[in-house]
Protein backbone atom coordinates (compact mmCIF):
# COMPACT_ATOMS: atom_id res chain seq x y z
CA UNK A 1 0.00 0.00 0.00
CA UNK A 2 0.85 3.59 0.20
CA UNK A 3 1.07 6.39 3.13
CA UNK A 4 -2.61 7.64 1.62
CA UNK A 5 -4.41 3.81 0.60
CA UNK A 6 -5.63 1.13 3.22
CA UNK A 7 -7.21 -2.33 2.39
CA UNK A 8 -10.01 -3.17 4.62
CA UNK A 9 -11.88 -6.73 5.11
CA UNK A 10 -15.78 -6.23 5.21
CA UNK A 11 -17.61 -8.95 6.35
CA UNK A 12 -21.36 -9.13 4.37
CA UNK A 13 -24.71 -10.00 6.29
CA UNK A 14 -25.14 -14.16 5.31
CA UNK A 15 -27.52 -14.81 1.91
CA UNK A 16 -25.02 -11.63 0.17
CA UNK A 17 -23.84 -12.93 -3.13
CA UNK A 18 -20.48 -13.34 -3.65
CA UNK A 19 -18.69 -10.60 -5.37
CA UNK A 20 -17.59 -10.85 -9.24
CA UNK A 21 -14.64 -9.68 -10.55
CA UNK A 22 -15.26 -5.99 -11.75
CA UNK A 23 -18.16 -5.62 -9.47
CA UNK A 24 -18.19 -3.06 -6.82
CA UNK A 25 -20.15 -1.96 -4.05
CA UNK A 26 -21.53 1.54 -2.66
CA UNK A 27 -20.10 2.41 0.61
CA UNK A 28 -22.40 4.71 3.31
CA UNK A 29 -18.97 5.96 4.45
CA UNK A 30 -19.90 8.92 6.86
CA UNK A 31 -23.24 9.25 8.36
CA UNK A 32 -22.97 13.01 7.35
CA UNK A 33 -22.54 12.75 3.55
CA UNK A 34 -25.56 11.49 2.21
CA UNK A 35 -24.04 9.95 -1.32
CA UNK A 36 -22.51 6.99 -0.78
CA UNK A 37 -19.21 5.92 -2.34
CA UNK A 38 -18.10 3.29 -4.53
CA UNK A 39 -15.40 0.86 -4.44
CA UNK A 40 -14.56 -1.95 -6.52
CA UNK A 41 -13.88 -4.94 -4.70
CA UNK A 42 -11.05 -5.85 -4.61
CA UNK A 43 -10.39 -9.41 -3.09
CA UNK A 44 -12.35 -12.05 -1.42
CA UNK A 45 -9.90 -13.76 1.38
CA UNK A 46 -12.70 -15.85 3.17
CA UNK A 47 -16.23 -17.01 2.61
CA UNK A 48 -18.63 -14.36 3.54
CA UNK A 49 -15.50 -11.28 3.14
CA UNK A 50 -14.04 -9.05 0.66
CA UNK A 51 -11.51 -6.51 0.61
CA UNK A 52 -11.53 -3.04 -0.52
CA UNK A 53 -8.75 -0.76 -1.38
CA UNK A 54 -9.24 2.36 0.01
CA UNK A 55 -7.27 5.89 -1.34
CA UNK A 56 -7.85 9.00 0.65
CA UNK A 57 -9.12 11.15 -2.00
CA UNK A 58 -11.68 13.54 0.20
CA UNK A 59 -13.74 13.78 3.19
CA UNK A 60 -15.74 10.84 2.57
CA UNK A 61 -13.02 8.62 1.97
CA UNK A 62 -11.28 10.00 4.88
CA UNK A 63 -14.46 9.41 7.14
CA UNK A 64 -14.04 6.03 6.52
CA UNK A 65 -10.58 5.35 6.83
CA UNK A 66 -11.04 6.74 10.27
CA UNK A 67 -14.08 4.67 11.56
CA UNK A 68 -12.72 2.27 14.42
CA UNK A 69 -11.94 -1.48 13.32
CA UNK A 70 -15.15 -3.84 13.94
CA UNK A 71 -18.14 -0.60 13.02
CA UNK A 72 -21.05 -1.55 11.27
CA UNK A 73 -21.01 0.00 7.59
CA UNK A 74 -24.50 0.39 5.56
CA UNK A 75 -23.37 -1.19 1.85
CA UNK A 76 -25.06 -1.61 -0.98
CA UNK A 77 -23.90 -4.67 -3.49
CA UNK A 78 -22.45 -6.57 -4.98
CA UNK A 79 -23.30 -4.16 -8.23
CA UNK A 80 -22.97 -4.09 -11.73
CA UNK A 81 -21.52 -6.53 -14.16
CA UNK A 82 -18.49 -8.74 -14.45
CA UNK A 83 -14.75 -9.47 -16.76
CA UNK A 84 -15.57 -12.04 -19.35
CA UNK A 85 -12.66 -14.53 -18.46
CA UNK A 86 -9.90 -15.34 -21.19
CA UNK A 87 -10.34 -18.00 -23.65
CA UNK A 88 -8.56 -21.19 -23.36
CA UNK A 89 -4.83 -20.40 -24.56
CA UNK A 90 -5.03 -16.20 -23.99
CA UNK A 91 -2.47 -15.10 -21.68
CA UNK A 92 -4.29 -12.36 -19.57
CA UNK A 93 -2.63 -8.99 -19.88
CA UNK A 94 -3.83 -6.48 -17.13
CA UNK A 95 -2.90 -2.81 -17.65
CA UNK A 96 -3.59 -0.70 -13.99
CA UNK A 97 -2.80 2.71 -14.05
CA UNK A 98 -2.23 4.75 -10.46
CA UNK A 99 -5.39 3.07 -8.27
CA UNK A 100 -6.39 0.86 -11.22
CA UNK A 101 -4.74 -2.02 -9.49
CA UNK A 102 -7.93 -1.61 -6.88
CA UNK A 103 -10.16 -2.89 -9.84
CA UNK A 104 -8.09 -5.35 -11.05
CA UNK A 105 -6.61 -7.15 -7.99
CA UNK A 106 -10.17 -9.62 -7.73
CA UNK A 107 -9.44 -10.28 -11.41
CA UNK A 108 -5.98 -11.03 -11.08
CA UNK A 109 -6.54 -13.55 -8.18
CA UNK A 110 -9.32 -15.25 -9.84
CA UNK A 111 -7.41 -15.69 -12.48
CA UNK A 112 -4.41 -17.47 -10.98
CA UNK A 113 -6.60 -19.95 -8.94
CA UNK A 114 -7.79 -20.96 -11.89
CA UNK A 115 -4.20 -21.34 -13.72
CA UNK A 116 -4.43 -19.45 -16.23
CA UNK A 117 -1.29 -17.38 -17.32
CA UNK A 118 -1.27 -13.56 -16.27
CA UNK A 119 0.77 -10.84 -17.40
CA UNK A 120 -0.14 -7.36 -15.29
CA UNK A 121 1.45 -4.12 -15.79
CA UNK A 122 1.82 -1.88 -13.15
CA UNK A 123 2.14 2.15 -13.72
CA UNK A 124 2.18 5.57 -11.84
CA UNK A 125 3.72 8.97 -12.11
CA UNK A 126 6.84 7.66 -9.30
CA UNK A 127 7.68 5.28 -7.63
CA UNK A 128 6.15 5.58 -4.49
CA UNK A 129 2.76 5.89 -6.51
CA UNK A 130 2.85 2.19 -7.58
CA UNK A 131 1.13 -0.32 -6.66
CA UNK A 132 2.40 -3.76 -7.81
CA UNK A 133 2.63 -5.46 -4.56
CA UNK A 134 -1.08 -5.60 -3.89
CA UNK A 135 -0.76 -7.94 -6.57
CA UNK A 136 -0.70 -11.72 -6.08
CA UNK A 137 3.08 -11.98 -6.53
CA UNK A 138 5.24 -13.42 -9.53
CA UNK A 139 5.84 -16.90 -9.98
CA UNK A 140 9.24 -18.37 -11.46
CA UNK A 141 7.53 -20.04 -13.79
CA UNK A 142 6.58 -16.84 -15.19
CA UNK A 143 2.91 -17.86 -15.09
CA UNK A 144 2.15 -14.52 -13.14
CA UNK A 145 4.54 -11.94 -14.30
CA UNK A 146 4.19 -8.18 -13.40
CA UNK A 147 6.22 -5.07 -14.73
CA UNK A 148 5.93 -1.75 -13.77
CA UNK A 149 6.03 1.91 -15.47
CA UNK A 150 6.52 5.03 -14.04
CA UNK A 151 6.24 8.62 -15.86
CA UNK A 152 9.63 9.96 -14.61
CA UNK A 153 11.71 6.89 -14.95
CA UNK A 154 12.31 6.31 -11.02
CA UNK A 155 11.50 2.32 -11.80
CA UNK A 156 10.77 0.06 -14.47
CA UNK A 157 9.37 1.33 -18.05
CA UNK A 158 10.47 4.53 -18.21
CA UNK A 159 7.30 6.33 -19.57
CA UNK A 160 3.43 5.77 -19.62
CA UNK A 161 2.61 2.06 -18.91
CA UNK A 162 0.35 1.85 -22.85
CA UNK A 163 4.04 2.42 -23.76
CA UNK A 164 4.71 -0.86 -21.99
CA UNK A 165 1.80 -1.93 -23.19
CA UNK A 166 2.47 -1.40 -26.62
CA UNK A 167 6.09 -3.55 -25.89
CA UNK A 168 3.91 -6.16 -24.29
CA UNK A 169 1.89 -7.25 -26.98
CA UNK A 170 4.41 -6.76 -29.64
CA UNK A 171 6.55 -9.60 -28.13
CA UNK A 172 3.56 -11.34 -26.62
CA UNK A 173 3.84 -14.51 -29.02
CA UNK A 174 0.38 -15.89 -28.38
CA UNK A 175 -3.03 -14.54 -28.18
CA UNK A 176 -3.69 -11.66 -25.38
CA UNK A 177 -6.15 -10.55 -23.72
CA UNK A 178 -6.49 -7.45 -22.36
CA UNK A 179 -8.20 -5.86 -19.18
CA UNK A 180 -7.45 -2.34 -18.00
CA UNK A 181 -8.19 0.52 -14.98
CA UNK A 182 -7.02 3.44 -14.71
CA UNK A 183 -7.77 7.17 -15.40
CA UNK A 184 -9.83 7.89 -18.73
CA UNK A 185 -6.76 9.09 -20.91
CA UNK A 186 -5.02 5.64 -19.83
CA UNK A 187 -7.61 3.78 -20.84
CA UNK A 188 -8.44 5.53 -23.84
CA UNK A 189 -4.45 5.14 -25.08
CA UNK A 190 -4.70 1.05 -24.02
CA UNK A 191 -8.15 1.15 -26.43
CA UNK A 192 -6.14 2.37 -29.70
CA UNK A 193 -3.31 0.04 -28.56
CA UNK A 194 -5.22 -2.83 -28.31
CA UNK A 195 -7.12 -2.19 -31.37
CA UNK A 196 -4.08 -1.64 -33.40
CA UNK A 197 -2.41 -4.81 -31.68
CA UNK A 198 -5.78 -6.66 -32.40
CA UNK A 199 -6.42 -7.88 -28.98
CA UNK A 200 -9.77 -7.27 -27.20
CA UNK A 201 -9.52 -5.01 -24.26
CA UNK A 202 -11.94 -4.99 -21.27
CA UNK A 203 -11.94 -1.64 -19.71
CA UNK A 204 -13.82 -0.84 -15.31
CA UNK A 205 -14.83 3.14 -15.54
CA UNK A 206 -13.89 5.01 -12.59
CA UNK A 207 -16.62 7.06 -12.18
CA UNK A 208 -18.74 8.58 -9.03
CA UNK A 209 -21.16 6.08 -9.11
CA UNK A 210 -24.14 7.73 -6.71
CA UNK A 211 -26.86 5.76 -6.95
CA UNK A 212 -25.40 2.64 -8.22
CA UNK A 213 -28.59 1.07 -9.88
CA UNK A 214 -29.14 3.35 -12.63
CA UNK A 215 -31.71 6.01 -11.41
CA UNK A 216 -29.27 8.86 -10.94
CA UNK A 217 -28.06 8.60 -14.22
CA UNK A 218 -24.77 10.60 -12.68
CA UNK A 219 -22.10 8.20 -14.48
CA UNK A 220 -23.43 8.28 -18.02
CA UNK A 221 -21.02 7.60 -20.92
CA UNK A 222 -21.06 7.53 -24.38
CA UNK A 223 -21.01 4.35 -26.30
CA UNK A 224 -21.31 3.64 -29.69
CA UNK A 225 -25.25 2.79 -29.29
CA UNK A 226 -25.38 5.96 -26.91
CA UNK A 227 -25.44 6.86 -23.55
CA UNK A 228 -25.00 4.36 -21.24
CA UNK A 229 -24.34 4.58 -17.18
CA UNK A 230 -21.54 3.14 -15.83
CA UNK A 231 -23.25 1.42 -12.36
CA UNK A 232 -25.66 -0.46 -14.33
CA UNK A 233 -24.52 -1.15 -17.64
CA UNK A 234 -20.86 -1.40 -16.61
CA UNK A 235 -18.37 -0.62 -14.78
CA UNK A 236 -16.75 -3.18 -17.39
CA UNK A 237 -17.08 -2.56 -20.91
CA UNK A 238 -15.74 -3.20 -24.33
CA UNK A 239 -13.32 -0.59 -25.10
CA UNK A 240 -14.57 -0.94 -29.00
CA UNK A 241 -18.08 0.12 -27.31
CA UNK A 242 -16.43 3.33 -26.35
CA UNK A 243 -16.74 6.62 -27.83
CA UNK A 244 -12.80 7.29 -26.77
CA UNK A 245 -13.21 11.00 -27.66
CA UNK A 246 -16.22 11.45 -24.95
CA UNK A 247 -14.08 9.36 -22.71
CA UNK A 248 -11.30 11.58 -22.03
CA UNK A 249 -13.15 14.67 -22.55
CA UNK A 250 -15.42 13.75 -19.74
Amino acid sequence: MSPTSYLFVFESEPGVSTPRPGQFVNVAVSDELTLRRPFAVAGLPSPGRYELLVEVRGHGTRALTEKPIGSAVEVAGPLGNEFAMPEEGEVSVLVAGGFGVAGLRLLAQELRRGYHRVHALVGARNSTGLLHHMLPAPTGDGEMLIEVATDDGSEGFHGPVTGLLEKVLSEAGRPARVYCCGPPVMVAAAAEVTRTAGAPCQALLEEMMACGVGACRGCVVKTRDGYRTVCKDGPVFDTEELVLEELVRA
